[in-house]
């Protein structure tokens, strides 16, 4: 027989009213349920980064990169006077140490006719920093001018020469942000050539070679492109 029921029979009648009017009113008990945890959303997770990418600070300066191109104004005056344009290609491969490879292109003054010259040479340099803006570059180097000499007469013997010279100079280069830099430069060159000289009507070129010296004066602008020394 049930437990309760057995109790109840047992007891006088006004305590079996009043266990079971207790028994009524007493509430069942609930069963209390575990909430399961509310799941967070997943927290974003960056792509992996290497140490190199990590520890390798950007490039704020032009001079931090190895190579550039530049383009300038030069003029000559010394033995014979003149001016135009060149282009270089830089190569910085260390810190101290850099080559220019440079092409230039000249109308030179001469009597009686039309001459332009056209060196192609290079420069070795030594950039050496002055602050975070401004460098110096002591450098020298060689070229050969391919010079044409024009009579005034159309179809007059020519009186054209390569010549063959080196030269010394320095500059100063100011940056103007993570890519561009100015520069002005000057350079004494000595070059070996022939005796030239032309007439309306004939040109002639002599035997023996003989020394030039100029002085040049460049201005210009680069662009700092790729690399990080």
């Amino acid at each position: 027989m049930n437990p309760a029921l057995t109790l109840f029979s047992a007891l006088p009648m006004p305590s079996a009213l009043a266990f079971s009017a207790a028994m009524v009113s007493t509430p069942a008990p609930t069963a209390t349920l575990d909430a399961p945890p509310s799941a967070s959303p997943p927290a974003l997770v960056a792509g992996p980064v290497s140490a190199e990418t990590a520890s390798t600070p950007a490039i704020t300066s032009p001079f931090e990169r190895m190579f550039a191109i530049g383009a300038y104004g030069t003029g000559w005056a010394g033995s014979y006077s003149g001016g135009g344009v060149g282009g270089r290609i830089r190569i910085e491969p260390w810190r101290y140490f850099g080559i220019d490879l440079f092409g230039e292109a000249l109308v030179v003054e001469t009597p009686h006719g039309v001459r332009h010259d056209h060196p192609i040479g290079f420069n070795i340099y030594v950039p050496l920093s002055l602050s975070p803006e401004w460098r110096f570059r002591p450098l020298l180097g060689m070229c050969v001018v391919a010079s044409f000499i024009e009579a005034e007469q159309q179809g007059a013997p020519r009186a054209d020469d390569v010549l063959v010279g080196a030269h010394v100079g320095g500059g100063f280069e100011r940056a103007l942000g993570p890519y561009l830099s100015v520069f002005a430069e000057a350079q004494g060159s000595v070059w070996m050539g022939h005796d030239r000289a032309v007439q309306g009507w004939t040109g002639a070129v002599g035997n023996d070679l003989k020394p030039f010296g100029v002085g040049q004066l460049m201005l210009g602008v680069t662009a700092h492109v790729l690399g990080r020394k």
